[in-house]
């Protein structure tokens, strides 16, 4: 069981990758300290958080809990979405105990917090949580990477639901730096593939009634409701959705981010139908199923897709820390800059040098009905694939000062 305070999770198997560290290895720290930053205790614990940690302990153990001969140890703080708590936590762990990768990062307001941070102590940092694209716009940095998703990907349902007839949109936003970020990306998509915004509204986070805005959507002639929210905000807004009938009556409901534990908790009759963008789904081919059960025994429920990306921006920073033979973050971001690769998680992805972002294929995920669910937590028909060059936005439109 996690607990909800600052935790210390120390794996230290025994070293057994192929390729051992070379003789002339020179680690700047006598252990390798990965310090996650995730929600235990607050809305999205189940989107990340105990997820996120099994991931995260799965790829430690994956490498053999040593990297060039230095013990991997990872360090857990429930950071419950404050962006305070964040910082202050993070820079007494680095202060105290020293750390040479932050990851994971519940929270965009939390992650644009510990972006300044990482990169003022010059500690490379994977974002995997947080979706706002400030992260590789206006705050980008040397150190730090958006590795898990951005809003522009969410957005590649809206613009095939566009680009095929439903022109009219009216979009429910989460009054945060993540519903604002979905909100600018939603609304670009809409207009670019010849669309139509017919009214938005920013709503107050958290929120459990939204009858009054789904009501004004449908008045408005709206053919789709975006509903820009995440967790149980998200949650609720669309069980009332289906609860007034928007379904029925032909609008289509997409959500800003849709998650595995987002379905089953409210049924999957409640979502069907209904399109969402996905980075990873745990029952796309044998690999992703092989580590899907690994999890499954481990935590008795499937994983989505920020729990595996954890795991894949864990392994390959270590991944690059064996192939150099040293922690120092300013060769590692060199050698990362540019990378292309493809696993578990990530397929066909360029961790692009211009403003750091983590470039992948995108997929759109259809709910079944609860008629068609033949197996726990296989909800999703994947209906499309897109590039990553087309899913995210371009380079040209990137704000990133890569000034280092």
């Amino acid at each position: 069981m996690l607990r909800k305070q600052l935790a210390t999770v120390c794996l230290t198997a025994a070293f057994a990758l192929t390729g051992a560290a070379s003789a002339d290895a020179q680690m700047k720290k006598d252990k390798f300290n990965i310090l996650m930053l995730t929600d235990l205790s607050s809305v999205y614990s189940e989107t990340s958080g105990p997820g996120d940690v099994e991931f995260a302990k799965m790829a430690v153990a994956d490498f053999g809990g040593k990297v060039n001969g230095v013990p991997i140890n990872v360090i857990v703080v429930d950071n419950k979405l404050d962006p305070a708590l964040s910082v202050n936590k993070a820079r007494e762990i680095i202060n105290s105990q020293g750390v040479s990768l932050i990851t994971d990062v519940s929270s965009s307001a939390a992650a644009i917090a510990i972006a300044k941070l990482a990169n003022e102590r010059h500690i490379l940092t994977t974002f995997v949580s947080p979706g706002t694209m400030a992260l590789t716009n206006e705050a980008c940095g040397k150190y730090t990477w958006h590795y898990g998703y951005d809003t522009s990907a969410m957005s590649v349902p809206v613009r095939q639901l566009t680009q095929s007839g439903t022109k009219k949109w009216y979009f429910i936003a989460a009054d945060f730096a993540f519903g604002k970020s979905l909100l600018d990306s939603f609304s670009k998509a809409v207009k670019a593939s010849g669309g139509e915004v017919v009214g938005i509204d920013m709503v107050p986070f958290p929120n459990d009634d939204f009858s009054s805005y789904l009501l004004k959507a449908q008045a408005a002639g709206a053919q789709a409701v975006g509903i820009l929210e995440s967790g149980q905000d998200l949650r609720n807004a669309v069980k009332q959705a289906r609860e007034f009938g928007l379904m029925d009556a032909g609008i289509k409901i997409v959500p800003g981010q849709l998650n595995l534990s987002d379905v089953k908790a409210l049924g999957p009759d409640t979502w069907a139908g209904v399109n969402a963008a996905l980075i990873w789904y745990w029952n796309m081919d044998d690999d992703t199923r092989k580590f899907a059960e690994r999890f499954h025994k481990d935590l008795n429920f499937y994983p989505g897709d920020i729990h595996a990306g954890n795991y894949s921006a864990v392994y390959q920073v270590l991944k690059t820390v064996q192939e150099l033979g040293t922690d120092d973050p300013d060769k590692v971001t060199q050698a990362l800059e540019g990378r292309r690769f493809s696993d578990m998680f990530a397929k066909d992805a360029l961790m692009r040098k211009s403003d750091h972002l983590v470039v992948k294929r995108t997929f759109v995920g259809e709910v079944k009905p609860a008629s068609d669910v033949k197996q726990e937590g296989d909800y999703f028909n994947i209906i499309g694939s897109v590039p990553g060059e087309e899913a995210y936005y371009p380079e040209t439109e990137s704000t990133c000062k890569h000034d280092w």
